[in-house]
């Protein structure tokens, strides 16, 4: 015989522990973004500061080999060595060619032009970016982008001022030299679209691995072929400078995601134009001219507007593109 059935207690309405989510500290993640951008800034200005004196080959081979070193002791301490096979080859080795003539072609744009010059004609690459996605991802775009991109190529006219059209004073190099940061721009579209190719579950430090790996042997294939500029101490301490930049850019990109959207951080990267003008203008006396800097503000307005049209979609990088900003 059972008894009557007692009466249910209800559960204590105790408050859930809050979880983390990735975008809980947007003004952290902003924060976290110019720092990196401003930590490239500073290897930038070691790399410009080099090709005075070094080839840019040995540069990419000294630079990429400390940052290779790097990398493989991560992945020993982690013990995910395995990481290293990569399931979509074709893919890695575009994207590995791409940054690797990027870097390339960036390099030697510092050396001929200043740097916030050529960091704003790199700039365009989110116009490069679509248009490629068009082609090849097959990406639906709205006429509001379609403008946007046609704006961008109109700063970069601007910019370059080719033929001395738009001033009677055009800038120290000419046009030509121009060139090399715009197409450092398309290389470092055909490494983004080439990084959404990539198979989701491959390691991002093992992408960065071969990534790097080609920069290194491309580079001491150039140095080979030229001369070699033997590195003292104080050039040695420049260049374990500039990995440890790029690094520290990469640990806070990645991280500006952690606690921000995307969408969010990553337009604060053109902060770093502002680094570099400041930079050039205190170590080599860089005064842009007009043309650039209105050229410069266009194709800032122009990414910016892009950016925001890809926030109404689901255009979000890889870990991979988080974690190579640029050359």
């Amino acid at each position: 015989m059972s008894g009557p059935t007692p009466p249910t207690i209800p559960a204590p309405n105790l408050p859930q522990p809050l979880r983390p989510t990735t975008s809980d500290l947007p003004t952290k993640g902003i924060a976290f973004s110019i720092m990196g951008s401003f930590l490239l800034t500073l290897n930038d200005t070691i790399a410009k500061f080099l090709t005075a004196d070094w080839p840019v080959g040995e540069i990419m081979a000294l630079r990429g080999t400390v940052i290779l070193f790097v990398i493989i002791g991560l992945l020993q301490l982690k013990g995910r060595m395995s990481a290293l096979r990569i399931q979509n080859k074709t893919a890695m080795g575009v994207r590995a060619l791409a940054i690797t003539a990027a870097t390339f072609t960036f390099l030697t744009a510092l050396s001929l032009m200043p740097m916030a010059d050529a960091l704003a004609i790199v700039f365009i690459s989110p116009v490069f970016s679509t248009l490629l996605a068009i082609v090849i991802l097959q990406e639906t775009v709205g006429w509001r982008r379609w403008i946007a991109m046609a704006v961008g190529f109109a700063g970069v006219f601007i910019a370059l001022n080719p033929g001395g059209l738009l001033s009677d004073a055009p800038a120290a190099y000419g046009w030509q030299v121009a060139m090399l940061p715009l197409v450092t721009a398309l290389l470092t579209a055909i490494r983004d679209v080439s990084s959404r190719r990539l198979v989701s579950g491959d390691d991002s430090l093992a992408i960065m691995f071969y990534t790097v790996l080609a920069v290194v042997i491309s580079g001491y294939t150039t140095v080979t072929a030229g001369s070699w500029q033997m590195p003292g101490l104080f050039d040695i301490a420049l260049i374990l400078g500039a990995a440890a930049f790029m690094f520290g850019a990469y640990f806070f990109q990645i991280e500006s995601f952690r606690f921000a959207p995307v969408n969010l951080v990553a337009p604060f990267r053109y902060i770093s134009l502002i680094f570099a003008a400041g930079m050039g203008y205190a170590i080599w006396n860089d005064i842009p001219t007009w043309n650039m800097a209105l050229g410069s503000i266009i194709i800032v307005a122009s990414g910016l507007v892009i950016w925001w049209r890809e926030r109404q979609g689901a255009a979000n990088p890889t870990e991979a593109e988080k974690m190579e900003p640029r050359p």
